[in-house]
């Protein structure tokens, strides 16, 4: 099997799906596609079948930093568009896998667990020449019952607390200029004191070809860093997106507790009294 391919030994059920296989299952309706791009996107070609879910419908339109709608808000939503927690749902896009892991990581805050990621988005749907459609597909509305799942959350305040405990590890998400306080994005710059800084675009080929890299180099890139799977994992970026590839590839590798701080940086660098290194 190629070394790029990730899903030979993946322990934590199937969180990826390549191509090909979604390719054969779609023509029998096993999953639930939704194509998480903007809508001129999607009606320009889509997956035969998809139904377009920008992502970001999931956020608060009036919230300065961009949080996450009320759960009860994103069920609603989310059964608009077909989820009902019972049927498989695949996620794509084409911006690095980012609102696919957003959506995967959402869903599983709300407790369902039956969400897979499309390895490399649509353009590797399109690289491999399978057939493609413009038809705006409708959803059938379903009910979406919310299941809140608080152990992939982390507060600041959990953050804070895991500081001096060596039960936990903290991955900066963000690209090395944030993580050394050489960009400016909030009130103050730098990371969280302790954190390791393993950028999420480190998980895939590159930003053109976003298919995720081989578990065995994965794996590596985070035991380098002293992040095991016996250690509570909290990650984080500048708003708590970004952050959520990590969430998702550290699932992949099968480890147990990761959590997402969703303030991130936002939160953090902004608040005068978080320690902060450089």
């Amino acid at each position: 099997m190629p070394e790029n391919n990730p899903s030979e030994g993946v322990s934590s059920g199937g969180l990826l799906i390549e191509v090909d296989e979604l390719r054969d299952r779609r023509a029998r309706s096993d999953y639930l596609i939704l194509d998480l791009r903007a809508p001129e996107e999607y009606a320009h070609g889509h997956i035969p079948g998809a139904v377009n879910f920008p992502v970001g419908r999931i956020l608060d339109p009036e919230s300065e930093r961009g949080e996450l709608l009320p759960s009860e808000t994103l069920a609603a939503h989310l059964g608009d568009a077909g989820v009902d927690g019972e049927r498989p749902v695949v996620l794509y896009d084409d911006s690095g896998l980012v609102p696919s892991t957003r959506l995967f990581w959402v869903l599983s805050m709300l407790g369902f667990e039956n969400a897979r990621v499309l390895n490399g988005g649509f353009t590797a749907w399109c690289s491999s020449s399978h057939p493609t459609e413009t038809t705006l597909n409708q959803p059938e509305r379903r009910t979406f019952t919310v299941s809140s799942n608080p152990s992939v959350l982390a507060s600041k305040s959990e953050v804070l607390s895991a500081l001096e405990n060596n039960e936990f590890a903290i991955v900066d998400a963000r690209a090395p200029e944030e993580f050394a306080g050489r960009l400016p994005t909030a009130a103050r710059d730098g990371h969280i004191p302790g954190a390791k800084n393993v950028n999420w675009e480190n998980h895939i080929l590159d930003l053109f070809n976003p298919t995720i890299r081989s578990l065995s180099e994965l794996r590596a890139i985070y035991r380098e860093q002293g992040v095991t799977p016996d250690k509570t994992v909290i990650v984080y970026c500048r708003s708590g997106s970004r952050s959520t590839h990590s969430y998702f590839v550290l699932r992949l590798l099968g480890y147990p507790k990761v959590r997402n701080y969703v303030g991130s940086w936002l939160e953090w660098g902004n608040d005068p009294d978080t320690p902060v290194e450089q």
